[in-house]
């Protein structure tokens, strides 16, 4: 049965959106003053495509949750899978358990790719992830194709780091567009959102750019050495070319709302993380 709607609360959601990221603002005063009332919120009249704030957790509210735990337990595993490949804290690759890392990196995305394709609703963009994945994978081929370039794969797949961040964040403040989701204590919520930004800036704004540049300078050494301009791992430099880009529009869409909301263009409230 559906909750019943009693008094309206006024909140914006941004519009901009990514294959992970998206955001609802709601405000913190409005949250507290109606906390202990049953109240369903509706879309305010300056934001008619916003999504409304509910009682209930539904179907897709559970889809989802349930492909976040998957997640936030299957993803530890590929990152200390390729963690134990390097030495820290110089960072330098062993690559001694090399295949180990592979297959659980191989694993992963196979099943979480077959996860959404038969349940779409558990992410907010099913065609983005399945592409994405789908890319990822092939991705995956060069360092069996080419093994002089393994040491550079623990480093593109810290990614993944961040998406643990990003997942635990979206469950962390689940109670800000569900009141029946219980409410975390806010030391925890900063933190995560810390955590969440830092690793965001630094793998996908810095240490992605830098491997295309690491990229750019093997083919050029490549091209003076044997003075051939194209051989066979060329392919995979448009795939990170791509993959860079994509982390440019994500980082524009998150940043965004928040950009404006300092600048005091976008709404005056706080910005809260709410899915793929």
């Amino acid at each position: 049965m559906a909750p019943r709607q009693r008094k309206e609360q006024s909140f914006v959601e941004d519009s901009s959106s990514c294959d992970d990221v998206s955001t609802i603002s709601l405000s913190l005063e409005e949250r507290k003053n109606s906390s202990n009332k049953p109240t369903m919120t509706t879309t305010s009249t300056s934001a008619p495509t916003s999504k409304p704030i509910t009682l209930n957790i539904t179907e897709s509210d559970i889809a989802r949750d349930n492909h976040d735990f998957f997640n936030l337990v299957a993803l530890p595993f590929v990152i200390v899978a390729c963690g134990i490949n390097y030495e820290f804290p110089s960072g330098a690759y062993k690559g001694g358990h090399f295949w180990i890392m592979w297959a659980t990196s191989i694993l992963y995305f196979f099943l979480d790719l077959s996860w959404v394709i038969t349940v779409p609703i558990s992410v907010k963009s099913p065609d983005v992830i399945v592409k994405h994945h789908i890319v990822a994978m092939f991705y995956l081929l060069s360092p069996i194709i080419y093994p002089k370039y393994r040491w550079l794969m623990g480093a593109l797949l810290s990614v993944e780091i961040n998406t643990w961040f990003l997942i635990c964040r979206r469950i962390v403040y689940r109670s800000y567009y569900c009141r029946s989701y219980p409410a975390v204590n806010p030391i925890i919520t900063n933190s995560v959102s810390t955590l969440f930004y830092i690793t965001w800036i630094y793998v996908r704004c810095y240490l992605y750019p830098h491997i295309l540049v690491l990229f750019m300078y093997m083919w050029k050494e490549q091209i003076d050495s044997t003075g051939k301009y194209f051989r066979g791992e060329l392919i995979f430099i448009p795939i990170h070319i791509v993959l860079c880009i994509l982390n440019l529009k994500w980082t524009h869409d998150l940043f965004k709302p928040i950009i404006k909301r300092w600048l005091g263009t976008g709404p005056k409230s706080m910005v809260v993380q709410n899915g793929l």
